[in-house]
């Protein structure tokens, strides 16, 4: 039902085509903006259009504009408006334009405001999107264009809309088109492009981001939060999994994909501690009718054959609403067998999913935005390999493990959210209330440890299995406040609101190995858990910025955060004991930040800034009784960090460079208390690096792309003596050295058709494994990896080949203890897909 869901899309995207080519070359709308101030007509087209423009206040506060008047299309009243002005204007995305200097046909800038000019300069128009089909009717008749200047990009990281080059932060972000022409359509994919971040799967469907290095393996609280819009998805207190259950969501009709680095705990709150990933979706449009699908296969060298289906229609449904509907279908291929079992490609992967997002806009003052998400991934096994812990070789075999019984994993992200946004003149008002659910199942084998006693007992070749299911859902509401734009003095004022439920049922079944059947009847007897806690948070922040001058500014954030928790559990059997219990928290936390920056020119800006983040505290499974403290506190960072953005030779090249100092203090970590585990804080870190990215066009349609970060990531003091950390070592799974040189040329090849190709390089430096009590850490060895693509272009459709781990290289991204095999102390590790090849169609109409 899945794939014809996703087939019926795509023929929708083909009925669609030739409407989507006509729509908007036609519609012409009543405009009349008097000769004025370019700026003030610019904000008047904008609040009239629906049409973000973005632009430098020095390039456009000296301007007059002789105005538009008429029937007009939206790129007639930008032509007339910036007409002799000596700017231009360019697309970013569907709803975005920026307004930029114009060049003579000598290709020096255009005249500066009260000088002569020799001749209006021409409007162009670069780097927008094919969906555009005023701009694609006039593209189908001549060559193909290739871009002769880098694409601006516009982000949200500040919760307003600015330049990415003028963020006061270090912050990376992977565009939509970007994540399409690299085939980036996995978590995985999304870190490999961003230096100084890290990505721990202990399974396809267990993922923990860290960004600088910020983690010790305990899996309590996510370090760095996630969002999809407004809407937080991270899971807040420690028994509701969020450490290791970041989302990995399908990138397909994505506007970009932000992250920002260093803690973020003001406007973004709990979980921010190391940083945010945010995941920006394309708004529904009612002035055109767009489609667009990709289609896709792929082999995994070593493994099996895998697919993928997106597609994507934007319905207006009158001048002032819209409905976007997205949906996919995609099958990872496994490539670890298990040849005890006899079974091969264990660790397949199958996703599916959509969402649909309407957009009623009924006066350029008021908008509601609805939402709702839906995915399901399902993985047929942890998909690990077994390795000897002395050498880091495989014990069986190349990607090969073995277990007694399998262990499949799935989860379901679902996501509802409402944002009305008005905007009264004084200020803009932002409402955002969501509803989120995430539900991971897993089942593990845990024969080695019960089966020798089961047998010992009960006789028979028998094994332990242990499935749990950990459903989560939580209820959200933000309101805040913010000034216009262009006031010298702009701030937010905020409040925030979350109840969260966590749920976990833990029983342990007896399996007859020979038969691989559970054997129910002993379940009673073993025991199984029964896990409920609460999370409650109450939020208010502020923000604020100071223009001194044109070019210095200063900013300044406070946020204070109460939360209540509660944790109950009830075992029962001979295993788990029996008990009822129930502990509590509550706590509070501030945190803020200070930034200034400083252009030296339009082009050139530099940065300080200092800010706190945090992720909470909670309450212990602390039987009564036991030597466990019935209490754990938040866990804090502060950081201080001074950074450079600019570019030069006409917006041909863009740079950013950063060196960032953290202190983290109250570590949360489990240590032993007697003869039971339990959560404390303890021990301080400090991580220390610098990180920088470097893009260039050296001529027309070839670009380069250059990033990388330098992480010293370092426990500066002890921590519990059981749980194995000493002063000066290096906190886990944090290369001091990871980057990526890349490489895109296209160009025209003859009528109609344009051929494309690029080259990535990835390298990871060495990385130390977790901490483990009694057990040496092993350094984990570097590894480099090259991906290529090429492909064409021909109007609207576009056909990639790619080969991802083109030297199918062993890169192993973590390693857990096993319980000893026979004689040898094994491993196990996640590992990186070997060599995967794979072709895919697209087209957007």
């Amino acid at each position: 039902m899945r794939v014809m869901g996703v087939a019926a899309a795509v023929s929708l995207s083909l009925v669609g085509l030739s409407v989507a080519q006509n729509a908007a070359a036609s519609i012409k709308r009543p405009v009349s903006i008097q000769p004025q101030g370019l700026e003030t007509a610019l904000k008047t087209f904008s609040q009239a259009s629906g049409l973000h423009i973005v632009y430098l206040s020095e390039d456009v506060s000296s301007r007059r504009t002789p105005g538009a008047a008429g029937e007009l299309t939206q790129d007639e009243v930008l032509s007339r408006i910036l007409g002799g002005t000596g700017l231009t204007y360019r697309y970013l995305d569907d709803t975005t334009v920026s307004v930029i200097p114009a060049r003579t046909q000598s290709g020096s800038l255009a005249p500066a405001p009260g000088t002569p000019n020799e001749a209006q300069p021409e409007t162009t128009v670069q780097n927008q999107p094919s969906s555009n089909s005023s701009i694609l009717a006039q593209a189908q008749d001549r060559e193909p264009t290739t871009p002769f200047t880098l694409e601006e990009v516009v982000v949200t990281a500040q919760k307003r809309e600015e330049r990415l080059q003028d963020v006061p932060m270090s912050l990376s972000v992977v565009t939509g088109d970007q994540l399409v022409s690299r085939q980036t359509n996995t978590l995985q994919g999304i870190v490999n492009s961003i230096p100084g971040v890290q990505l721990i799967s202990s399974s396809p469907v267990n993922n923990e981001i860290v960004i600088r290095g910020l983690s010790v393996g305990s899996a309590i609280n996510s370090s760095v939060a996630t969002y999809v819009d407004e809407v937080p998805y991270t899971q807040e207190g420690p028994f509701a999994g969020g450490a290791i259950n970041s989302p990995n969501f399908d990138t397909y009709d994505l506007a970009r994909v932000e992250l920002l680095r260093g803690p973020q705990g003001t406007l973004y709150g709990a979980n921010a501690l190391g940083g945010l990933l945010k995941y920006v979706t394309n708004a529904p449009d009612p002035t055109r009718f767009s489609s667009s699908f990709l289609l896709g296969g792929s082999t995994v060298a070593h493994g099996g054959n895998g697919y993928e289906l997106h597609s994507m229609v934007n319905l207006p449904l009158s001048d002032t609403a819209a409905l976007r509907l997205v949906g996919y279908d995609t099958h990872f291929p496994g490539f670890i067998d298990d040849p005890s079992r006899g079974v091969e490609d264990i660790n397949d992967v199958k996703r599916y999913g959509g969402r649909a997002t309407f957009l009623w806009k009924p006066s350029q003052e008021f908008n509601v935005r609805l939402s709702a998400a839906y995915q399901h991934l399902s993985a047929g096994d942890t998909g690990s390999e077994d390795l000897v812990a002395s050498t880091l070789q495989p014990v069986y075999g190349d990607l090969i493990q073995q277990r007694e019984l399998a262990q499949p994993q799935t989860v379901t992200n679902e996501v509802y959210n409402a944002t009305l946004t008005w905007d009264p003149g004084f200020a803009s008002i932002v409402s955002s209330t969501s509803y989120t659910k995430v539900n991971p199942v897993s089942q593990f084998d845990d024969s080695a440890a019960f089966g020798p006693i089961l047998s010992s007992i009960f006789g028979g070749n028998l094994g332990a299995v242990i499935p749990v299911a950990e459903p989560v859902h939580s209820l959200t509401q933000e309101l805040r406040i913010s000034s216009p734009s262009t006031q010298t003095l702009e701030w937010t004022v905020g409040g925030f609101y979350t109840d969260e439920a966590a749920h976990e049922v833990e029983p342990l079944y007896v399996v007859d190995l020979d038969s691989h059947t559970t054997l129910p009847d002993f379940q009673p007897a073993l025991g199984t858990y029964f896990i409920d806690s609460t999370y409650r948070e109450y939020a208010g922040f502020a923000d604020a910025n100071y223009h001194v001058t044109s070019a210095f500014e200063i900013g300044l954030g406070g946020r204070y955060s109460s939360n209540e928790q509660s944790y109950h559990q009830v075992n029962d059997g001979v295993f788990t004991g029996t008990n009822d219990f129930t502990t509590h928290s509550k706590q509070s936390v501030f945190t803020y930040s200070v930034d200034a920056k400083y252009r030296f020119d339009p082009s050139l800006m530099t940065y300080l800034r200092v800010a706190s983040g945090f992720v909470p505290g909670g309450p212990n499974d602390a039987v009564p009784g036991s030597p466990l403290p019935l209490t754990f506190t938040s866990s804090s960072t502060t950081n201080y960090e001074v950074g450079v953005k600019g570019g030069a030779l006409e917006g041909r090249l863009t740079y950013d460079a950063d060196v960032f100092d953290v202190q983290w203090k109250d570590i949360q970590l489990f240590a032993v208390f007697g003869n039971l585990e339990g959560i404390t804080n303890g021990g301080t870190a400090r991580s220390r690096g610098a990180e920088g990215s470097l893009s260039f066009v050296p001529v027309k349609g070839w670009t380069l792309m250059l990033n990388g970060a330098y992480t010293d990531a370092r426990l500066t003091q002890d921590t519990p003596a059981s749980f194995g950390g000493h002063s000066g070592d290096r906190l886990p799974l944090a290369p001091c050295f990871a980057g990526t040189v890349g490489t895109d040329y296209e160009r025209p090849l003859w009528n109609g058709i344009s051929g494309f190709g690029g080259i990535e390089w990835h390298y990871n430096g060495s990385r130390m494994s977790e901490f483990e009590l009694g057990s040496p850490r092993q350094v984990l060895p570097s590894y480099s990896m090259v991906d290529l693509r090429a492909g064409a272009k021909f109007r609207s459709y576009t056909f990639t080949a790619y080969v991802q781990n083109a030297g199918d290289v062993r890169a192993i991204s973590s390693v857990a203890q096993e319980t000893p095999l026979g004689s040898v102390q094994a491993l196990t590790a996640a590992v990186a897909p070997p060599r995967t090849i794979g072709v895919t169609l697209s087209a957007t109409f």
